[in-house]
C-alpha cells in the first residue's frame, strides 16, 4: 500500500515518524497539512481503531472551508475535538493519478473496505477498469470480484464488457473470459450482446481452444441468459480466423462462400484472413483468384493481403506467381509497399539466388524513404552467404557499422558460415574474433566455426577451438557439438580420437543424438573397426536413441567393405525387425556389395525384394545389377536391363556408360562396345572421359584391334583428355603384347619426360615383356638403378 494512503487511514506507527512521514511525502499541500494536523491528534484514537465518525454537534467543524482557505493549513477547533478529515474527492483524485494501476487498485480496495458506505463514483471504476485492461489484466479479476461488494452497485454499458473481455482474450485467459463472460449481469449490471460474444470467441481461438470455439458459435443461435444472438461479420471473421489457423481451408472456403446467402458482405479483413491460409497450404491459385476478386466485390487490398501472398509463392517457389502479385501491388494506388514487404521479397529473392531483382527491390525501397532495419540487412547477409557471394555481405555489414544499427548473433553467424563454406577461414576468423569483442558469440558460433575448420581439414585447430569451448562457462555443448566435432574427426581419418572422445561423453551423461551415432559408426567402419561399430550400435538402445536408416546403412556398407555379406545381410533383417523401413540407399548399398562378392544370386534377389516394397530402382541399383550380370558371364540379362534403362527414360550418365564399355569388353563384345562408344560422342549430351577411353582401348587391345586402339589413343589428346598413368599402362601393355616392345619403352620416355610417376604396374608390364620377347639388359642400360 502506498504510504500517502497508509498515513491517511491510520496504519500503527509512532506518530513521530509518521508525522515526519507525512511532511517529506507531500511537501506545500492541504493534503500534506491536514495528514500532519491529524496526526497530532492522534492521541484521540486507539491504536488500530480506525478513523473516529464525527458526532451531530460537530457538524460546523466539518463544513468545508471557503476556497481562499485551501492554500493555508486549517485551523483546530479548541478542546478535544476530531479535525476535518481530507475531503474524499481528493481521495479520489489520488487514486485516479496513481501511474501504477496495481496500487491504484489497491488504493481503491482499502477505501472501500474502510468506507462501506461510500459509493466510488462509476466514471473512476471505469477509468482503473481500462487501465487494468491495458496493463495488468491478470489483475482484472480482483476488481470484478470488488464490484459486487459496492452497497450502491454500478451499472456499466456493454463497453465496459467489452473492454474486460478483449483484456482476458489478448492475454491469453479464456477461462477468465469466460468466468466474466457469465457474470457479466452480476458483475457490471449488463447482458452480453454479440461484441462480448465475439469478444469471448476471439478469447478462445486466441488460446487454441478451436473446440471450445466451435462449440460456442454453434450456441449463438440460443443466446446467452435466453437471448438469442444473430452472428455479424466480426464472428465469421474470427471463426474464419479459427478454421485457417488449425489448416482447416475446406471449412473456410466453404464458411466463405456461404456469406453471401447470409447476406453478410466479406470485408478486408475476411478476405485476407482466408488469403493468408490458402497461401500458407500452398493454395495459392484460389488465394490469387480471391484477390482479383476483391475490386469487384469493392473491397481494397492492403499491403497484408499481398504480404501472405508473397510469402506464400516464395515457400511455394512459385517465382513466376511472386513477380506477378509484386507487379500488382506496386501499380495498387490503394496499397504501399512497407518494409515487412520489402524484407519479405529480399528474403525470398535471396533464396531463389535472384540478386538482380534483390537489387532493384533494395533500390526501390531506398527511394521510397523506408529505412532497412535489422531485419533486412540479417536477411541479405543471410542470403549473400548462402549464394556464396561472402564479399558482398561483408560490404553489408560495413554498412550496418555506418548506419549505427547493432549487429546480432544471427549475423555474425552467417559471415562466420559463409566464409567458412567458402574455403576462406582466416576472415571467418575475424568475424568470430570480432563477435566475441561485442559479446555476441554464442554456441551456434562455436558450432560452425569448428565444422567450418574440420571441412577445411584444420583439425588442430579445431580441436583446440572445442577446448576453448569447454573452458566458456557461458556455452555448454549441445548435441549438435558433439555432433559436428565426431563427424569432423572421423572425416577427416581421426576415428579414433572422435571414439575417445564419444566414449568420454557417454560416461559423462552427455546427451548424443542419432546423428552423433552415425558419424561414428560410419567413421569405425571405414578404418575397419566392425566390432566397436557394432558395439556403439548395440549401447544406442540402452541410452535411448532409436537407430535409424542412416545408422544401418553405415553398418551394411562397412560389412560389405571387407566382403562379410552376411553379416550385412543379417543387420539389413534386423533393420526390419526393429521398425526401421530400408531406404534406396540400403537397397543399392547391399546390391552392390553382394555383386562384388560374386553372390548374384542373392543380388538379384534382394533386388525382386526392392520392387516388391515399392521401391523404385534408380540409376546406381541399375549399374550395381549390371556389373554383377556382366560378372556372371550373363550378357544377355544385363542388356535387356541397358534396354529396361534407356526405356524408362532414366538419365545414363558416364559412368553407367562405363560399366556397359567394360562389360561389353570382357565379354569380347568389342564392337557393340564400340558402337556405344560413338553414340556417346554424336549425342555429346554425355561426353566420354578418360575412365571410357582407357576401358575401351585395354578392351581393344585385348582383341587384337591394334590399329583402332592406336587411332583411340591419338583421340584422346584431340578430345581436350591428358592420358594418365592408367592411360600409359595400358598403352605399354597392348604395344608389348603386340612384340611392338620398343615402343613401348619410348612411351615410358615420354612418362618420365612428362613428370608423370610410373607405378609398380608399369615396370612390372615391362620386365615381363623384356624377360619374354628380349634381353632384359636393353631395360637395365636404359634405365639403371636410382640411389
Amino acid at each position: 500500500m502506498p504510504t500517502s494512503l497508509a498515513l491517511w487511514y491510520n496504519i500503527t506507527m509512532p506518530s513521530a515518524n509518521l508525522l515526519a512521514q507525512a511532511k517529506s511525502l507531500i511537501p506545500n499541500s492541504t493534503l500534506a497539512s491536514t495528514i500532519s494536523h491529524r496526526l497530532a491528534a492522534k492521541s484521540s484514537f486507539s491504536p488500530g481503531q480506525g478513523v473516529q465518525q464525527p458526532s451531530a454537534n460537530s457538524a460546523k467543524i466539518y463544513k468545508s472551508p471557503p476556497a481562499s482557505a485551501l492554500a493555508q493549513p486549517p485551523q483546530l477547533a479548541a478542546g478535544p475535538t476530531t479535525p476535518d478529515p481530507p475531503p474524499i474527492h481528493r481521495l479520489l483524485e489520488l487514486i485516479k493519478s496513481e501511474p501504477d494501476a496495481t496500487a491504484a487498485l489497491a488504493h481503491l480496495e482499502l477505501l472501500v473496505s474502510t468506507r462501506p458506505a461510500f459509493p466510488p463514483p462509476q466514471p473512476l471504476l471505469f477509468h482503473l477498469l481500462r487501465r487494468l485492461a491495458t496493463s495488468s489484466p491478470s489483475h482484472l479479476p480482483r476488481l470484478l470480484n470488488l464490484l459486487p461488494r459496492l452497497r450502491h452497485r454500478p451499472r456499466f454499458s456493454e463497453s465496459a464488457a467489452l473492454v474486460v473481455l478483449s483484456a482476458f482474450s489478448r492475454a491469453i485467459m479464456p477461462d477468465a473470459a469466460l468466468d466474466a463472460f457469465r457474470a457479466l449481469p452480476s458483475i457490471l449490471g449488463c447482458n452480453p450482446g454479440i461484441r462480448s460474444h465475439n469478444a469471448l470467441l476471439d478469447a478462445f481461438v486466441r488460446a487454441r481452444r478451436f473446440s471450445d470455439a466451435d462449440a460456442f458459435f454453434a450456441s449463438l443461435s440460443h443466446g446467452a441468459f435466453g437471448r438469442r444472438i444473430a452472428p455479424n461479420l466480426q464472428t465469421y471473421n474470427i471463426v474464419l480466423r479459427s478454421l485457417c489457423a488449425r489448416g482447416d481451408l475446406d471449412r473456410a472456403v466453404t464458411l466463405f462462400d456461404s456469406l453471401r446467402r447470409r447476406q453478410v458482405a466479406p470485408d478486408r479483413i475476411t478476405y485476407s484472413t482466408l488469403m493468408c491460409g490458402l497461401a500458407k497450404q500452398d493454395r495459392l491459385d484460389h488465394a490469387l483468384d480471391l484477390l482479383d476478386e476483391m475490386p469487384r466485390s469493392r473491397v481494397q487490398p492492403d499491403v497484408v493481403c499481398y504480404n501472405a501472398l508473397l510469402g506464400g509463392c516464395f515457400k511455394a517457389g512459385e517465382f513466376e506467381k511472386v513477380m506477378r502479385v509484386w507487379d500488382k501491388l506496386v501499380k495498387d494506388p490503394g496499397a504501399r509497399p512497407n518494409l515487412a514487404t520489402y524484407n519479405v521479397m529480399l528474403d525470398g529473392l535471396c533464396k531463389f539466388g535472384r540478386f538482380k531483382e534483390v537489387g532493384e527491390v533494395w533500390e526501390r525501397m531506398v527511394a521510397n524513404n523506408l529505412q532497412p532495419d535489422v531485419i533486412t540487412y540479417g536477411i541479405l547477409i543471410h542470403g549473400l552467404c548462402r549464394s556464396g557471394d561472402v564479399d558482398g555481405a561483408a560490404r553489408v555489414y560495413s554498412e550496418i557499422i555506418k548506419t549505427g544499427l547493432v549487429i546480432d548473433a544471427a549475423m555474425y553467424n552467417s559471415l562466420v558460415k559463409g566464409f567458412c563454406q567458402a574455403g576462406r577461414v582466416q576472415e571467418a576468423w575475424k568475424f568470430w574474433d570480432s563477435a566475441g569483442f561485442a559479446g555476441l558469440r554464442n554456441l551456434r558460433t562455436y558450432n560452425i566455426m569448428i565444422k567450418g575448420l574440420f571441412d577445411s581439414g584444420m583439425v588442430d585447430e579445431a580441436i583446440e577451438l572445442w577446448d576453448l569451448l569447454e573452458k566458456d562457462v557461458a556455452c555448454i555443448p549441445d548435441t549438435v557439438t558433439f555432433g559436428t566435432l565426431i563427424h569432423g574427426l572421423c572425416q577427416n581419418g581421426f576415428a579414433n580420437k572422435a571414439f575417445t572422445i564419444f566414449e568420454e561423453a557417454r560416461v559423462s551423461g552427455k546427451q548424443l543424438d542419432v546423428f552423433s551415432y552415425s558419424s561414428m559408426i560410419n567413421g569405425l567402419c571405414n578404418v575397419g573397426r566392425l566390432v566397436d561399430a557394432v558395439k556403439v550400435y548395440e549401447k544406442m538402445d540402452k541410452d535411448g536413441c532409436k537407430p535409424n536408416s542412416h545408422i544401418y546403412n553405415a553398418l551394411i556398407s562397412g560389412f560389405c567393405q571387407v566382403y562379410r555379406t552376411s553379416d550385412a545381410v543379417r543387420i539389413y533383417s534386423k533393420m526390419a525387425d526393429n521398425g526401421c523401413s530400408p531406404t534406396v540407399i540400403t537397397y543399392n548399398t547391399l546390391i552392390d556389395g553382394l555383386c562384388k562378392a560374386e553372390k548374384y544370386q542373392e543380388a538379384s534377389s534382394v533386388a525382386r525384394e526392392m520392387v516388391e516394397n515399392g521401391f523404385t530402382p534408380d540409376i546406381t541399383t541399375y549399374g550395381s545389377l549390371i556389373r554383377g550380370l556382366f560378372s556372371d558371364k550373363k550378357i544377355d540379362d544385363a542388356l535387356s536391363i541397358w534396354k529396361q534403362i534407356l526405356y524408362k527414360g532414366l538419365k545414363v550418365d558416364v559412368m553407367m556408360h562405363n560399366i556397359l564399355i567394360h562389360g561389353l569388353c570382357s565379354a569380347g563384345k568389342v564392337d557393340e562396345a564400340l558402337h556405344v562408344f560413338s553414340d556417346m560422342k554424336e549425342k555429346k549430351n554425355c561426353p566420354p572421359n578418360l575412365v571410357t577411353y582407357n576401358t575401351l582401348m585395354d578392351g581393344l587391345y585385348e582383341t587384337g584391334y591394334i590399329d583402332k586402339a592406336a587411332t583411340l589413343w591419338t583421340s584422346i589428346t584431340e578430345d581436350g583428355l591428358e592420358p594418365d598413368i592408367i592411360s600409359y599402362n595400358t598403352r605399354i601393355k597392348g604395344l608389348c603384347s603386340c612384340d611392338r616392345i620398343h615402343e613401348g619403352i619410348q612411351l615410358l620416355d615420354e612418362v618420365l619426360s612428362r613428370g608423370i610417376i610410373p607405378t609398380v604396374i608399369t615396370w612390372n608390364i615391362l620386365v615381363r615383356a623384356v624377360i619374354k620377347y628380349g634381353p632384359i639388359q636393353l631395360l637395365v642400360m636404359r634405365y639403371p638403378a636410382r640411389r
